[in-house]
C-alpha cells in the first residue's frame, strides 16, 4: 500500500560510486550556484525525480508506478515494495537500504459499487483536522499550521487519472475506483513513534502492519452520515426524542462542509468570549447527528467501513 516516497541517500552510504550515478538518469542537467560554487543534478528514472547534491541525493516519486510502468492501480505491500528497491538499486548501482524517509504515501484503490462521489457526501468531521472538499471527487483532512505533517485524501481515482492524462488500464475506465491516501512528511521517527524509517524499514512486517493499524484508525475516526431509521416514530417517547429526531434529520440532510462553515462563522464574529464553547458546540451538534438508536448504518459507509477493515488482511 506503499505509493509516493521521499528518499534522502546520504553520499556516505553510496561511496565510491557517487559520482557515477547521473550517468543513469534520463534527462539529466546540472546547475551551478554562482555564490557558492556547488554543482546539483537534476534528472528523472522511470517518473522518479533525482536530485544529487554535494552531500548526497534525493528521490522523490511513486513506487508503484516505478515498479509498475506508469501505473499505480496496484499499490504496493511490503513484498512488492522491496521489488521496486531493488529495481532501483540494480539502476542506480548502488545500496538505498539505509536511505533515509522523509515522506511516504500510504494508500490504495478500493473497488466500489457506486460513483464515488457518493461515498465522499457521506465522510464528515475529523477530529483536529479540517474538512477540505477540493471537488465533487477529492476530499481530504489538513491538520493546522503550513508544514502539514498529516494529510488524508479521497478521491476518484479514474477521474484523477483522466484530469492528469495517466495511462490506465482499459479494463478499468469504466470502474468506481475509491482512492484513500495516508500522507505523512517529516520527522517521521516522530509521528509514527518508531527509532527511525529507513527505506529497509517499509518492508519489515511490524512497521507494515503499524502502517496499516493508523491508516484504518484514522478512517474509523472520520463521523460519518449514516440513515435516520423510516419508522423511527414507534420510539420517541417524549419531547425530547422527537426533538432529537428532526435536528438528526436535518442534519443527515446537510452538506457537512456547511457545519464547519457556520462554526467558521461563528468564529470570526467572535460570539463566544470562550475558545471552549465553539468546541463544546460541535461535540454537541455530532451527539445529536450520531444517536445510536435513532441511527441505521448507510448501506455505502457499511460498503466502504469493510474494504478499510479487508484491506489489511494480508501482511
Amino acid at each position: 500500500m506503499y505509493d509516493k516516497v521521499k528518499l534522502w541517500i546520504d553520499r556516505a552510504i553510496v561511496g565510491d560510486n557517487f559520482p557515477t550515478i547521473a550517468n543513469y538518469l534520463d534527462s539529466a542537467r546540472q546547475e551551478t550556484d554562482l555564490q557558492t560554487g556547488e554543482v546539483k543534478t537534476f534528472g528523472s528514472l522511470q517518473g522518479l525525480k533525482v536530485s544529487i547534491f554535494v552531500g548526497g541525493l534525493s528521490v522523490v516519486g511513486s513506487l508503484a508506478k516505478y515498479l509498475y510502468d506508469g501505473s499505480n492501480v496496484y499499490s504496493l505491500d511490503r513484498h512488492t515494495t522491496s521489488t521496486a528497491i531493488e529495481k532501483l538499486e540494480d539502476v542506480l548501482h548502488i545500496s538505498i537500504g539505509q536511505a533515509a524517509v522523509t515522506g511516504v504515501e500510504f494508500g490504495t484503490n478500493f473497488l466500489m459499487k457506486y460513483p464515488v462521489g457518493s461515498y465522499l457526501q457521506r465522510l464528515g468531521e475529523m477530529s483536529r483536522f479540517k474538512r477540505l472538499q477540493v471537488t465533487d471527487y477529492s476530499l481530504r483532512y489538513e491538520g493546522s499550521g503550513k508544514k502539514r505533517p498529516k494529510v488524508f485524501a479521497f478521491y476518484d481515482k479514474i477521474a484523477d487519472a483522466t484530469a492528469k492524462e495517466m495511462d490506465f488500464p482499459d479494463d478499468m475506465k469504466e470502474k468506481h475506483l475509491l482512492r484513500y491516501e495516508m500522507r505523512l512528511t517529516g520527522r517521521l521517527p516522530h509521528q509514527l513513534g518508531v527509532p527511525e524509517v529507513k527505506a529497509s524499514t517499509l518492508t519489515e512486517k511490524s512497521f507494515y502492519s503499524m502502517m496499516i493499524e493508523r491508516y484504518q484508525n484514522y478512517y474509523f475516526s472520520i463521523s460519518k452520515q449514516n440513515k435516520v431509521k423510516t419508522d423511527i416514530m414507534s420510539e420517541i417517547k417524549t419531547v425530547s426524542d422527537a426533538y432529537s429526531v428532526f435536528i438528526a434529520r436535518l442534519i443527515s440532510q446537510t452538506d457537512q462542509s456547511q457545519i464547519v462553515d457556520f462554526l467558521e462563522e461563528l468564529k470570526d464574529a467572535k460570539v463566544f468570549k470562550d475558545k471552549k464553547y465553539y468546541t463544546r458546540l460541535k461535540k454537541k451538534i455530532q451527539e445529536v447527528a450520531t444517536i445510536s438508536n435513532i441511527k441505521v448504518c448507510d448501506e455505502l459507509i457499511r460498503e466502504l467501513d469493510n474494504e478499510i477493515k479487508n484491506c489489511g488482511a494480508y501482511v
